[in-house]
């Protein structure tokens, strides 16, 4: 009997696990959507399109990696902390990559208040989802 409650817990564990990278896939996703609109608004930001594929592979990880260690901050300080590291780090390979550094700097403030906007709403969201299931 202890067996088959373990299995069920892993089991639970397992999709909650999932659950929360597709959450933060979709928050990447939305992110990455908002940034391209971003970048068509002039020729001066246009970027290659494997930079967009590059932000969604890298965006998901970091996120994933990240929202490991903060997962238990109340969802305000989650979103800030999550935003603020999914940037900074994508930031400083944009700079390793060749980008100017004043197209850098433009987009790191960008970016953060796109991925912040973003994240704030999935996780006062999943907050609200998760009082009220219980």
């Amino acid at each position: 009997m202890k067996k088959r409650v373990k299995q069920i817990k892993r089991g639970n564990n397992f999709k909650k696990v999932i659950l929360i990278v597709l959450i933060i896939l979709g928050i990447i996703l939305i992110f990455a959507f908002i940034d391209y609109l971003f970048h068509r608004l002039s020729k001066e930001y246009d970027v290659p399109s494997y930079y967009f594929r590059n932000k969604i592979i890298f965006g998901t990880l970091i996120g994933c990696i990240s929202y490991y260690f903060i997962r238990n901050l109340v969802f305000w300080k989650r979103a800030l902390v999550f935003s603020a590291i999914i940037v900074v780090l994508l930031q400083i390979r944009y700079y390793l990559e060749g980008y100017p550094k004043d197209f850098v700097f433009l987009f790191l403030g960008i970016h953060f208040g796109i991925l912040l906007l973003i994240s704030v709403i999935v996780f006062w969201t999943m907050k609200k989802l998760k009082s009220s299931l219980h």
